[in-house]
């Protein structure tokens, strides 16, 4: 079938061998005049365009537009502003029109010049992120050019020297004027500080060195160190009353020691007494001289030492209690006087933050009239009128070779564009006086007298179908006039091969034959059961059950090779016999728009939206979308996910 299509192809064009059938040789063909008178006129007129034209060329200059950097320091940021400054100022009226009055004195010949002809000749360009500009002139003359700019150049350093001049003696009156003015504004602040501090008795600039603050600070610390005391001498009266209420003893520091001593006198009595109740009755005791009288004065050591624990007690608690009440007047002493001086503080905080202020200020003005004298001396002090403030990095010179225009390669262009339109002329020429021809019948497999068939579809595969990029997406131009019925697609899948029933199927599944054609195999997925359409049009397109066992014939993948140059016409030959197999009406009609409008059809006819269509179909021009709302039910359109996207020709075919 291939075979039979590309011989549509071949039977057109013309060879040397039919110029040697019609017994001339291929000099004098009729083609060949033609090729030859063409290219023979264009390449003269073009030739003898491209060399009458003059030769133009160009002589440049560049500047440096501010001081050059001493050679001990490094060079600073561009300035981006200046350099513009400078290009305007270039291509200024007055410069250009003394540039021609010096070339004028030094030439009579160019007396014929005028300012707009040196201003159409000059061009100034600031280079990128730097102070240079470069200075340009295009001319036929080479000779000429250097002269211009190198004039064009003194007149610019000696009116930038002017400029320069000018500049630091008005920078020098304006910066001395602003100096004696901020003179006597710095002098009137000083005496204006000095005022305020001894009417408000400021001595120090240190705020917290004032008297009022120093006072507040001091009874500040004073508070904070009775209020310690106080909660000392509280906790001191709580003790001891703890101490008391636990029966502890609870004497003056200078007691404790006889006490102790009494305590140890009566501890000894008592381990002798009972010893001795170990040894003898208590009777013996008290008749024996010498032992009778510890119990008696067991008896009175423990008065006397109760009788000082209970004066101990009262005068501790005493000495106590009277410590913290002093504390507490203390405390409220110091805070009467800390509230009462407050209000004094805090009319001298306002003084003092207006006396900030005022100090400020002065440190500001002092500040301005500091800078504006160093401004000054380092102006007077620079001699920027004496040193250049612009620097000739190159100068202009004679170019021996011309910028424009290229002879050669102008002419190697327009011998090209000869040949090509001598080319195009035996095409037009051709194309204009060839006759129809009847095609002959082909033969499909042994099947003849079905031109018209293969024809269109050949041709569709030519016009509208030609091998492009897998990521486009052709849409219909218009619904085809026939529509396939169920019925007739499932005769046509039965008289198909294993690929055109894959083909039948994906456009029956809303693919293009193009896409079909060209599906990588990572864009199938048996496992879950899509395709993924990639291009100008992506979506997922469900695989049905039938074309999934279609898909299982040819081991997971689509029977064709993505990467066959012929491809297209090969499935094309595909529908053909198989239309041409299936016995079916008109088979010369049953083309690949044909399946994909059937298919389209049976959605919209569900009553599907127009607008979802194109999640199936790609992209669709609106008028072909508008001219299928003729198959829209009249109700309200139904969503993709209500309407039954597998074609009944589809259903248990394989």
């Amino acid at each position: 079938m291939k075979n039979r299509v590309d011989s549509r192809f071949t039977g057109g064009f013309y060879s040397a061998a039919d110029a040697s059938a019609s017994g001339k040789p291929w000099y004098r063909s009729r083609r060949f005049s033609i090729f030859g008178f063409v290219f023979l006129i264009s390449a003269t007129i073009s030739l003898a365009y491209n060399y009458s034209r003059p030769a133009i060329y160009r002589s440049s200059a560049t500047l440096l537009t501010s001081a050059m950097t001493a050679i001990d320091r490094e060079s600073g940021d561009p300035d981006i502003q200046h350099v513009a400054i400078q290009r305007q100022f270039l291509l200024g009226h007055e410069l250009i029109a003394e540039t021609l009055s010096r070339l004028k004195t030094a030439d009579r010949s160019l007396l014929h010049l005028t300012t707009s002809d040196i201003q159409n000749l000059l061009h100034v360009e600031p280079v990128a992120e730097t102070n240079l500009v470069e200075i340009e002139a295009e001319d036929s003359d080479p000779k000429f050019l250097p002269v211009l700019i190198n004039t064009w150049i003194n007149v610019y350093l000696d009116a930038r020297t002017r400029e320069v001049k000018q500049l630091t003696s008005d920078t020098t009156r304006i910066l001395e004027d602003e100096l004696k003015g901020l003179a006597d504004k710095v002098d009137t602040a000083r005496a204006g500080l000095e005022v305020f501090r001894q009417k408000h008795d400021i001595s120090s600039i240190g705020r917290e060195e004032n008297e009022a603050l120093a006072r507040l600070k001091g009874l500040t610390d004073s508070l904070n160190k009775a209020s310690e005391d106080e909660v000392k001498a509280r906790a001191n009266v709580d003790a001891i009353k703890s101490a008391i209420s636990r029966g502890k003893a609870v004497v003056p520091d200078d007691e404790k020691g006889s006490l102790l001593e009494l305590e140890l006198r009566l501890q000894d009595l008592r381990e002798k007494l009972s010893d001795l109740d170990k040894r003898f009755t208590r009777e013996y005791i008290n008749l024996h001289p010498e032992f009778k009288f510890i119990p008696e004065q067991i008896k009175e050591l423990e008065k006397v030492i109760k009788g000082k624990r209970q004066e101990g007690k009262n005068v501790v608690l005493t000495d106590a209690e009277v410590t913290y009440a002093a504390a507490r007047q203390t405390v409220r002493e110091i805070r009467s006087q800390l509230d009462e001086h407050k209000h004094q503080a805090s009319a001298f905080t306002t003084k003092f933050a207006k006396h900030d202020a005022l100090q400020s200020d002065l440190e500001s003005l002092e500040k301005l009239y500091r800078e504006t004298q160093e401004r000054l001396v380092q102006l007077k002090t620079g001699h920027k009128e004496r040193y250049p403030q612009v620097t000739v990095i190159s100068r202009a010179y004679e170019s021996k070779d011309p910028v424009r225009p290229d002879y050669g390669h102008d002419a190697l262009l327009a011998i090209l564009g000869s040949l090509f339109l001598g080319i195009f002329s035996v095409w037009l020429f051709e194309y204009l006086t060839q006759k129809k021809e009847e095609p002959q019948s082909p033969v499909v497999f042994g099947i003849h007298n079905y031109p018209s068939a293969g024809s269109e579809l050949v041709n569709y595969s030519q016009t509208k179908l030609s091998p492009v990029d897998s990521k486009t997406n052709p849409v219909l131009a218009r619904p085809s006039p026939r529509e396939l019925s169920s019925h007739q697609l499932r005769i046509l899948l039965n008289a198909s091969n294993l690929k055109g029933k894959q083909l039948i199927s994906l456009l029956l599944s809303g693919l293009s034959i193009d896409e079909a054609a060209f599906l990588a195999p990572d864009q199938v997925d048996l496992k879950t059961a899509t395709i993924t359409v990639k291009g100008k049009a992506p979506r997922t397109i469900p695989i049905s059950s039938s074309l999934k066992s279609l898909l299982d014939r040819s081991d997971g993948r689509l029977a064709w090779n993505s990467d066959d140059p012929g491809l297209l016409i090969d499935l094309s030959a595909a529908l053909v016999c198989a239309a041409v197999d299936s016995g079916l009406p008109e088979p010369q009609e049953i083309t690949a728009e044909v399946i994909r409008h059937s298919y389209i059809a049976y959605l919209v006819r569900q009553g599907l939206r127009l607008s979802d269509l194109e999640q199936i179909s790609g992209c669709l021009e609106p008028s072909v979308i508008s001219s299928y709302g003729a198959y829209s039910p009249p109700q309200q359109g139904r969503h993709i996910y209500e309407i039954e996207l597998l074609h009944p020709a589809l259903m248990n075919s394989a």
